[in-house]
């Protein structure tokens, strides 16, 4: 009984219980999303205020979740220009460690500077402010650091992460979603983004977040078999 006891224990240690979207088909998110309508646009110099403003209202979670991970799909847009000077820094500097290191707390630094002026950041924007915005309303959640397998991108063993998104904690299990994919896109050729929601990414099924998303801490793969 005891050796039954700390296996159960080790295995939740290292694979924690997960959830899909489709646990939550019951829930009414019009509430949520009406709430979050209301402040789109609202700045980000008081995110704790802000936070209840989306979420006082709501009496569940996952209700409380969805206007936070809604206002910010909706509000904040993805910057290309960001995205395409860290690109080449990383490639410019992949065999200089600490020059590579100072640039990413340098850039860091920048894409908070420009989420908060601009309502417009990278990944490691999004994944941040959902964390916030989330911790605010008194729900778990984690970064997730890893590769984003967009357009058959492979990486190889020893390259630094490309993409961010969260963990959320909502009734006990864990759920992955990722707020920079599901914002929308960029026209690359006019350098404007497009505000284009989609939902699929919102407490998306592990295995099938699994096929596009490698966390460099595998428990976040949230499948034990993978």
């Amino acid at each position: 009984m005891k050796i039954s006891l700390f296996l159960g224990i080790f295995f939740f240690i290292l694979y924690p219980v997960t959830g899909q979207q489709q646990d939550f088909t019951h829930i009414d998110f019009t509430r949520a999303e009406t709430n979050a309508r209301q402040y789109l646009g609202e700045d980000l110099s008081n995110l704790p205020v802000l936070t209840y403003k989306l979420t006082a209202h709501l009496t569940t979670d996952v209700e409380r979740f969805r206007a936070i991970y809604y206002w910010v799909t909706h509000t904040i847009e993805g910057n290309n220009h960001l995205l395409s000077t860290n690109d080449r820094q990383v490639k410019k500097l992949r065999n200089s460690p600490q020059e590579l290191k100072q640039w990413q707390h340098t850039f860091t630094a920048k894409v908070f500077v420009t989420l908060q002026k601009d309502k417009s950041t990278v990944c490691t924007g999004y994944a941040y402010l959902i964390q916030k915005m989330t911790q605010y309303a008194g729900i778990e959640c984690e970064i997730v650091n890893g590769f984003g397998l967009a357009n058959a991108k492979q990486f190889k063993e020893g390259d630094p992460p490309n993409h961010s998104w969260n963990a959320v904690k909502l009734n006990g299990k864990w759920y992955l979603c990722d707020a920079t994919w599901a914002a929308g896109y960029t026209i690359v050729t006019e350098d404007k983004f497009e505000f284009d929601y989609d939902n699929k990414y919102f407490l998306m099924e592990p295995s099938q977040f699994s096929k596009d998303h490698k966390p460099q801490d595998r428990r976040w793969l949230l499948t034990p078999n993978k």
